[in-house]
């Protein structure tokens, strides 16, 4: 059994937007202003954020998570930081954690963190198939014997999976 998860350009495309309109306005008003207004620095400096944030989106979007009955792997175009893994065997960490974006808490994303063995993995709920990524990996951490806090144990009912590993 071996499941591949992809960010894809629709879960990205917010990210793509953000980036794009930072760019695009810090740039306008960079052209404007005389070089040596210190507002040009500070907008540089706004403008290199943006482009880094755009590249990140690229890089997320370019690499793929790999689970199969050994651990999971991911793979990205980058060498070292996204080409990682994580065996089964090996896991000593799992944390779901949810951000809101709004008061109400209607609104927002989920964060896996996963480590072993030194290494960690972190992936967000803009990834396709997430919830099947969190299950896959759950059931690997309750077998495992990992210890969770009260916050995953909350976000893993919020995503339909129970104490014991089964799904809705």
């Amino acid at each position: 059994m071996q499941k591949i998860f992809t960010y894809t350009t629709r879960g990205q495309i917010g990210s793509y937007v953000r980036a794009s309109l930072g760019m695009t306005m810090t740039s306008g008003p960079l052209l404007l202003l005389s070089p040596t207004s210190v507002i040009v620095y500070i907008l540089l400096f706004l403008f290199t954020l943006f482009c880094c944030y755009g590249i990140r989106t690229v890089i997320r979007q370019l690499t793929r998570l790999e689970i199969s009955a050994a651990g999971i792997r991911a793979i990205g175009p980058t060498v070292g930081r996204h080409n990682r893994a994580i065996a089964w065997e090996e896991l000593g960490g799992f944390k779901l954690r949810y951000y809101s974006t709004r008061r109400d808490r209607d609104a927002g994303w989920m964060h896996l963190a996963l480590k072993g063995k030194g290494v960690r993995l972190s992936i967000d709920s803009n990834i396709g198939h997430f919830d099947e990524l969190v299950r896959l990996s759950y059931g690997a951490a309750i077998s495992k014997g990992v210890v969770m806090d009260p916050a995953t144990g909350r976000n893993l009912s919020a995503l339909g999976i129970d104490r014991f590993g089964a799904g809705r």
